[in-house]
């Protein structure tokens, strides 16, 4: 009986040969007549990430429509109650009021701080320009919990601590380099001599910028615009330490909440703040042409 030659540059003779046949014939009756394990263990993996996404959000949201007292995963039952009692309660009206009013205006400070730091450093001969984009970079990589003392002292120190413009501050500089790494990138990216040309035919600079240069970058300003705004929708650290307990945003209120009871109203304001974040997203995706291109 002759040898057969393996893949490898081996051979295998009698019973070998055969369990080897046997082997891949089950490996081919499992995966369909191909074996790609390289590709079936990606794919595994990419399920698997998935699952961990997916399925926090899942649960969260059949918690929401559960008509017991508590948390409760698999729910018995289904009832709206905990919607009504969040969008009927005072304290969590104002709570997702004032995080829609922080997290709006810190998107615009940030937005501006990163949109003239990037043009500053892109546009005119500035000395020390890595050391710049460095300070620009910086509130990101400071713990929130230092910005938010920071800006606690800070605001305490002039007297106008605990207002809904301490934390549209706060929040806005401490998400400004998310505004500034994307701006900088379009700029970096952009072609100028289409700037040039339309220089050339007797537009004025503002007119080059806001007809040229805001069209071609406009995806990288709103994209960084929605992460302050997401990011700002989500801050609890920076929030807590700046607003002088009388301000309460959302992360405030649902942390507040946990220390007393577990009630599904939390479960039920996270799943509107997956609809309100995700209504966020597909807006400014739709009217700026595509953020992820």
């Amino acid at each position: 009986m002759g040898d057969d030659r393996l893949p490898d540059g081996g051979t295998v003779r009698g019973s070998d040969r055969e369990r080897e046949r046997t082997r891949g014939g089950l490996l081919r009756a499992l995966t369909g007549g191909t074996v790609d394990l390289p590709g079936s263990i990606a794919r595994l993996y990419l399920g698997a990430c998935l699952a961990f996404i997916v399925a926090p959000i899942a649960i969260i949201v059949a918690i929401s429509v559960t008509p017991e007292q508590f948390l409760t995963f698999p729910p018995n039952g289904f009832s709206l109650r905990w919607f009504d009692e969040v969008l009927s309660n005072a304290d969590w009206q104002l709570a997702l009021l004032n995080s829609l009013v922080i997290a709006a205006g810190a998107s615009v400070i940030a937005a501006s701080i990163g949109l003239s730091l990037a043009f500053a450093i892109d546009r005119y001969d500035v000395r020390y320009t890595s050391f710049l984009r460095g300070i620009g970079v910086l509130p990101i990589l400071i713990p929130p919990v230092i910005i938010g003392v920071a800006f606690m002292s800070y605001f305490f120190l002039i007297g106008i601590s605990g207002t809904l413009l301490n934390l549209v501050v706060a929040h806005g500089v401490f998400y400004s380099p998310f505004s500034l790494v994307l701006i900088s990138t379009g700029l970096d990216e952009m072609d100028r001599s289409v700037e040039e040309a339309a220089m050339n035919l007797g537009a004025t600079q503002w007119q080059t910028l806001r007809t040229v240069t805001f069209p071609i970058i406009r995806s990288n300003v709103f994209s960084g615009v929605l992460f302050a705004f997401i990011l700002s929708l989500n801050e609890y650290i920076i929030a807590f330490l700046v607003s002088g307990f009388t301000v309460t945003t959302v992360p405030i209120k649902i942390f507040s909440s946990l220390r007393y009871s577990y009630s599904p109203t939390i479960a039920a304001i996270s799943v509107l703040y997956i609809v309100l974040t995700t209504a966020v997203v597909a807006t400014v995706e739709y009217y700026t042409g595509g953020i992820w291109n």
